[in-house]
């Protein structure tokens, strides 16, 4: 069941260290890869996040997304954009899935997880996610699913920022450069750019059932 009562928090840790300078367009962007597949692929700046990931996660899958961004457009999920679910030039909306929308299959689990625990560093552009952090509470488990895994997410955003407004949540905007620790329900919009140029985002998560396809993305340009 999915949870009634849940803390929002994103810990900010240390600054990704060594990758100064570094071009992004070097990186090569992955889809749920092993840490050593994405030690060998990924790029130097990849190398340096795995080697800043905590010991014990060995079997940590990895996910990264590399992103041209122009000026009003944010670093969103590539398969919403695939299927074609929403314009692209729409405000962005704030989620915790790793995959918004998505029940059914290998990534409905993955959004299911509740014992996924997750690192990430955004790179690049500053314009790292805003985080809503505090309690939400729900009075039934329909409740409770309908706002975690909803049919449609733009309803969820409004009731998101609804809380922002009236002082439950409170909304902080994520650093650049460092590594942000957080677990499952971490409710996160990205922010658009101000400016045009590269994003990076990594993404790797600890607990994670998903099959390990070792995958290589494209450059995406937004």
């Amino acid at each position: 069941m999915l949870p009634l009562h849940h803390t929002s928090a994103v810990e900010v840790l240390e600054p990704l260290s060594g990758v100064a300078g570094l071009p992004l367009d070097g990186e090569i962007p992955l889809f749920a890869a092993t840490r050593a597949f994405a030690y060998a692929e990924g790029g130097p700046i990849t190398r340096a996040f795995i080697e800043a990931l905590p010991d014990d996660w060995a079997d940590a899958v990895v996910d990264s997304s590399l992103v041209w961004l122009t000026p009003g457009l944010a670093h969103e999920d590539e398969h919403l954009r695939d299927e074609g679910r929403r314009p692209l030039r729409e405000p962005p909306r704030y989620r915790h899935e790793i995959f918004p929308g998505v029940h059914r299959g290998v990534r409905g689990e993955a959004n299911r997880n509740l014992a996924a625990r997750h690192r990430m560093c955004v790179l690049g552009l500053d314009c790292a996610p805003v985080a809503a952090v505090g309690e939400v509470r729900f009075e039934s488990a329909d409740e409770a699913e309908a706002f975690w895994l909803p049919e449609a997410l733009t309803p969820r955003d409004a009731q998101i920022r609804g809380w922002l407004e009236a002082g439950a949540l409170t909304a902080r905007p994520l650093p650049v450069g460092a590594m942000l620790g957080y677990g499952w329900g971490a409710l996160m919009c990205p922010r658009p750019a101000a400016a045009a140029g590269f994003q990076l985002v990594l993404r790797a998560t600890a607990h994670d059932p998903r099959p390990r396809v070792n995958g290589r993305r494209n450059l995406t340009l937004m």
